[in-house]
């Protein structure tokens, strides 16, 4: 019965280490995709004042 109780105490443990693992797995993914949306956003902007001036020199 003690090993079944160090057994269980072990698991509990490596299920809480475990847990925190993937909430700082979950938050490094969250901001690698948050940095991947803002250089996406850069990119459509800056694609966007180059389509306007384009425009701009079409219309002068």
């Amino acid at each position: 019965m003690k090993h079944g109780f160090c057994i269980a105490v072990f698991l509990l443990l490596a299920a809480c280490n475990t847990a925190e693992g993937v909430k700082k797995d979950v938050a490094i993914g969250a901001e690698k995709t948050g940095e991947v949306i803002k250089k996406g956003g850069e990119v459509v902007g800056e694609a966007m004042k180059k389509g306007g001036e384009a425009v701009q020199k079409a219309v002068e």
